[in-house]
Formats: C-alpha cells, structure tokens, sequence
C-alpha cells in the first residue's frame, strides 16, 4: 500500500517510520563496510608509502657508498708517515650521527673526508673470523649491544648495522688497503691476555697470509697495552708501527712506560682523556714521541688537549682540516708567545 492511499495523519506517520526502521540496520553495515574499506585502504596506502620511503632511502645509500667509492678510488695516492695525521678516525669514522659502526661505509665516507689513520675494534667471531666489532651483544645490529656471544661469521656479515650499514672484516680493509695505498689501519683488540692476543693476532696475520696481502701488515698500526702484549705480539709477526695506550697509569709509572716505548721504537702513546696534563705530554714531546687522546667531536676540547701537549685525537665525526687548524691555531700561538718571550728579548740586548 502506498502512504498516499493512508487518509489518517497519524497511521501514515506511524507506517513511514516502521518503513524506515527497517533500513536503519541495512545503512549502519553499510556504513561499517565505508568505514572499514577506508580504514583498509589508509593503511594499506601507508605500509606502502613507508615501504617505498624505505627502499627510497636505502637505494640514496647505496647510491652515495658507489659515487663516495668511485671518487675515492680515482684518487692519487701516496703514503706519508702516519705520524704527519693529527687526525685518528675512531672505529672506521661515524656516519649520519651513529659512531662505533666499524662499517666499510663509514671507512669510504671519512677517507673522502681527507682521513687517512682508522682505527677498527676487532673481535673474533665463534668461528675464528677476525671482524670489526667493538663489542658482542644480544642485537647483532646495534654496535653498542652488551651481554652477548660471539657471533658466526656468517650471522655478523648478515646483519647490517643500525639496519643500514655493512658489517666490516679485517680482510675487507686488507682489501680496502690494496686499492688505497696511502691509509695506516690501527688495530683496538679487546684483550690484553696473553693467550687470546695470541690467538687474535696470529688469525690477524694468517688472514693477511692466505689471502696474499702481507704487505700490508706494514701500513698497520697496532695498539698495545701493556710490555707482555708488546713482545707477544712482536713475536708473532714483525709489524713496523705501535701504539702504546695507557688507563689510570700513575706518573712514576707513565714514565716507565716511555721509557719502554723509546727503547722499542714505539712512536705514539694514547690516553684517556682524564689522563692528559702538560706534565705528561712534555715527557712524550722530550722523547720525540706523539701523543694523542680519544674520543674528541668537537673544536673547543680539541684545543684544550692540544693546549697541554695532545699532537692528535681521535674522532668519530670531526672533520681532518678541522683538526688541523685546532693544531696550527694552538702551536702558533705558543710560537708565538715563546718568540716574544725568548726572541726579541734576546734582539734588544
């Protein structure tokens, strides 16, 4: 019946309402269907979009590494000693704000930079592979991760760091070493005991051996600790570069120790930087020796070490010419002062 035919207000009202209730339930799942079909398609669209930002920003990676690789390597090369550096890339160099990589990436970045000294933690991996890695954790991916096992050597170079960058072997820089002659690689193991340096170094060098880089060895730069991991290590292979790093030495023992250092021909000696004063650093410059501190990023501490005797630091992310100018702005103005205090007095008589 249409409502038309309905003479009474009141039924005709009532009938339409009746009418309409029925479609009530029908509007709201269809309703529930829009809203559920944008609902999808929102994030479907945005897993998407964030996919695509993703492979878009992996793909600029990769694209920067290639053109950072290609310029690097067109290059000319020549190898000066590496005390003429004041200016130590910590752990292969930072990238994009995240340090302890000891990334292949970082070492291309930061040899761009004008770096030509890095520095690389290594470790081995449960199946005796020597690797950069400051320290084994739970998350292979974080370099900081703490509390964990050594990894396979497979698991390490599956597993890029921070989920961007390629994990790094020491026979990725003996490589690296052999395309780019003029940049030392200085080692940071972790032990100081006796059998595993052995155990470290000797992988070290038949790493270099089987793969027919020995030469190489030379344009290494070996941190050592303490006089026992000086001679074990000597005894293992003849590296032609040391480095002696020191913590909390007192001053009777600092001197000690650089007396060692210039009998042996160790050329650098390394310390904290709760370690450096001027009294120290006077004793290093005496004996001809260098002195550097780590980790410094940024100009103003750089100054203040190099002010009490520091020749060079070690950075994650500071630039080399940088570096430089600290060390010319400080050692000119100590020229300076000396010059009008010794000099021209001395000009006037």
């Amino acid at each position: 019946m249409k409502l038309s035919q309905i003479k009474t207000k009141e039924v005709r009202d009532s009938v339409r309402k009746s009418r309409y209730k029925k479609f009530v339930p029908a509007f709201i799942v269809l309703l529930l269907i829009i809203v559920v079909s944008v609902c999808f398609y929102s994030y479907y669209a945005y897993q998407k979009a964030k996919k695509n930002s993703a492979k878009r920003t992996q793909q600029k990676i990769e694209n920067e590494y290639k053109k950072t690789k290609k310029e690097v390597s067109t290059e000319k090369t020549s190898l000066k000693p590496w005390y003429t550096y004041h200016g130590i890339a910590h752990a292969l160099g930072g990238l994009n704000g995240k340090h302890y990589l000891n990334s292949i990436e970082g070492f291309y970045a930061n040899y761009q930079k004008g770096y030509r000294i890095f520095e690389m933690d290594l470790q081995l991996t449960s199946d005796n592979i020597l690797v950069g890695r400051h320290t084994w954790g739970n998350n292979l991916s974080d370099p900081l991760s703490k509390n964990g096992y050594p990894a396979s050597y497979r698991e390490f170079k599956n597993t890029k760091l921070c989920g961007r960058y390629k994990p790094t072997s020491f026979l990725d820089m003996l490589n690296a070493m052999e395309r780019y002659k003029d940049f030392y690689l200085m080692t940071d193991s972790k032990s100081t005991d006796t059998v595993n340096v052995k155990k470290e170094f000797s992988v070290l060098v038949q790493t270099a051996k089987k793969a027919g880089k020995t030469e190489y060895l030379d344009r290494v730069i070996v941190q050592v600790y303490n006089e026992s991991m000086y001679y074990t290590i000597k005894s293992i292979y003849p590296f032609k570069h040391f480095v002696y790093t020191t913590y909390k030495q007192r001053d009777v023992a600092f001197y000690k120790m650089v007396k060692f250092c210039k009998k042996n021909g160790i050329e650098g000696v390394t310390s904290p930087q709760n370690d450096i004063n001027d009294y120290r650093m006077d004793i290093l410059a005496k004996e001809g020796i260098y002195g550097f501190t780590h980790t410094v990023n940024n100009s103003y501490f750089t100054k203040e070490y190099m002010k009490l005797g520091v020749y060079g630091i070690y950075s994650d992310f500071m630039i080399p010419s940088e570096i430089n100018k600290n060390y010319l702005e400080v050692y000119c103005s100590k020229f300076a002062s000396r010059y009008m205090k010794t000099v021209i007095p001395a000009l006037g008589k």
